[in-house]
């Protein structure tokens, strides 16, 4: 409500400046060009906070503009590091010196030395059942 009767003072004003003071102007009291004034000073007052935020909205913005290409570049180098490392770290996997694996000869010895010890023990268990199942005679006595 106040601001549309500064408005209305402003238009009015306005209006007596552009038809010429010369003709038949009315006198404002001392209160109504107190009243404009206020008014007027008001309005200032709001323009200039108005502007103040645009001030730092363009700031905020400009920052932003600022920071944004270069978080962006950073994340670029970042993932573009990691593609070109992924491709070495797989070499490096596939040619990194691995336990060798047990030659031929040594399986070989390995079989050899498992057959020997099983044979030996099926011989053993060959003579102990041989010697437990054959009676004995008893010895004989020749006068």
């Amino acid at each position: 409500m106040q601001r549309m009767t500064g408005i209305r003072n402003l238009i009015w004003i306005l209006m007596m400046v552009a038809s010429g003071c010369d003709r038949g102007v009315p006198t404002l009291s001392d209160e109504q060009w107190l009243s404009i004034q206020q008014d007027l000073q008001h309005e200032r007052t709001e323009l200039g906070m108005q502007r103040d935020l645009l001030e730092a909205d363009r700031r905020r913005w400009n920052e932003r503009q600022r920071n944004d290409p270069i978080v962006a570049a950073t994340i670029h180098a970042a993932a573009l590091l990691i593609c070109c490392t992924l491709p070495l770290l797989m070499i490096a996997l596939l040619i990194w010196p691995r336990s060798p694996e047990p030659s031929s000869e040594s399986v070989c010895e390995l079989l050899v030395d498992d057959l020997v010890t099983h044979a030996d023990r099926a011989n053993e268990s060959v003579k102990r059942i041989g010697q437990s199942t054959i009676p004995r005679q008893p010895k004989s006595k020749k006068p």
